[in-house]
């Protein structure tokens, strides 16, 4: 028993304050909002480790490879993944929604004005910025990542002489997650203070009219997470890597209910890619590009809104047509919306683009991922691990967890 507390202490506190956050923040409604400071704190810690520990890992990891071969094998291996499992999400919301209506008995009014669209359309935007300060900025980790591969290429060319600067980066990388260890020490709190004021503010609402999408997306999302979480798991390292994954998933799982960001839940992830035996040099290019691109929870949502639109408006769904299109902009939108800066309502425009549905449903759209948004960041942020897994058994072979050490607590 006492071998058990030891094992799952932390997770327990994460668990319990996020319980006792949401129950709060439930009866206490928006009130809840005087703790967002509290909230505000760890969050903020969190984003301020995200970049350095971002540019410091990923470009020591690369310029430890000598064969740059490997580095392109990660990456293909990585965005073939990133669109079949966003693929199977898809498919899995389409079959759902073809069974199950999720506008039924919804009674929807338009009175309140709707306020023009805005979002950048320039998805190439994502992949630079006009100054190089900007790149030291959470809201351009596209653009970070771009710099940060061609700085570490640019190390491995220099050869030699560029040795010390790799052993100051490793040191730097070590350095951080020692941060985040101890940023992690608050989480509870923070974790807890975050969950009442989404509660408070939103808890509510789900009783309204959308009641029954958002307990279908519910049934869903927690059904797709322990099939697909446990499926690439056991694809990346069999059965051994099936437990594991589970036994490690908490803290990333609970940092992501609570923030609904993969950037701040970034940190988390990379400790329990630690835990699993991950190697560096995945670990350190699969997470920052997944907690970009990598996003089955957001595809499953975006299917959601379009099968739910198309019932309000009697557009007819179920048409080969409407079919592909949904499947198309669902993943076409997951893919390049979190890395957009400053995106606001793209993946709303990518959807009322392919539609035609007017304007004024914009606010159903915002309203079901606004509320769906922490389960869906959950799955966005725990199926990077799983990829990277199985970008671990096909870079390094089957046997990669038994070959790897045994990793360091952080």
């Amino acid at each position: 028993m006492k071998h058990i507390w030891n094992n799952y202490r932390s997770s327990f506190w994460l668990i319990l304050s996020m319980l006792l956050g949401g129950a709060i923040g439930f009866v206490w409604g928006e009130g809840a909002s005087v703790l967002q400071p509290v909230a505000d704190t760890f969050l903020n810690l969190l984003y301020c480790s995200v970049v350095p520990l971002i540019f410091c890992s990923l470009s020591s990891a690369i310029a430890r490879m000598t064969d740059l071969s490997k580095l392109k094998k990660i990456v293909s291996s990585f965005m073939v993944g990133t669109i079949g499992t966003g693929l199977v999400a898809c498919l899995f919301m389409v079959g759902v929604c073809l069974l199950i209506n999720p506008a039924e008995g919804a009674q929807l009014t338009f009175e309140e004005p709707t306020e023009p669209l805005t979002g950048s359309m320039n998805i190439l935007a994502m992949f630079t910025v006009s100054d190089f300060t900007q790149l030291f900025s959470r809201t351009n980790l596209m653009a970070l990542i771009v710099f940060t591969v061609l700085f570490a290429v640019a190390l491995i060319q220099v050869g030699e002489r560029a040795k010390p600067v790799v052993q100051t980066l490793e040191v730097l990388t070590d350095v951080v997650l020692k941060i985040i260890g101890l940023i992690m020490k608050i989480a509870p709190l923070g974790l807890g203070c975050y969950f009442a004021i989404l509660m408070g503010s939103y808890g509510r609402q789900v009783v309204g009219p959308l009641s029954r999408a958002i307990l279908l997306y519910l049934v869903v999302i927690l059904v797709y997470f322990v099939v697909s979480q446990t499926v690439m798991a056991y694809i990346g390292a069999g059965r051994k890597g099936v437990k594991r994954w589970w036994q490690t998933c908490v803290p990333a799982a609970m940092t992501a209910l609570g923030t609904c960001s993969s950037a701040a839940s970034l940190p988390a992830n990379m400790v329990q890619a630690s835990q699993l035996g991950i190697p560096k040099q995945v670990a350190d290019l699969v997470l920052p590009l997944g907690a970009n691109l990598h996003k089955d929870g957001s595809c499953l949502i975006q299917v959601m809104k379009i099968a739910f639109l198309c019932s309000v408006f009697d557009i007819p769904f179920a048409t080969p047509r409407n079919l592909i299109l949904a499947v198309v902009v669902a993943l076409v939108a997951s893919l390049v919306v979190g890395g957009i800066p400053a995106g606001g309502y793209v993946a709303e425009l990518f959807i009322l683009s392919a539609f035609g549905f007017p304007a004024v449903s914009v606010p159903i759209m915002v309203l079901l991922g606004t509320i769906t948004d922490a389960l869906s960041t959950v799955v966005n942020v725990t199926g990077d691990t799983g990829l990277a897994m199985m970008v671990s058994r096909f870079v390094e072979g089957k046997n990669w967890m038994e070959d790897s050490h045994q990793p360091s607590e952080v």
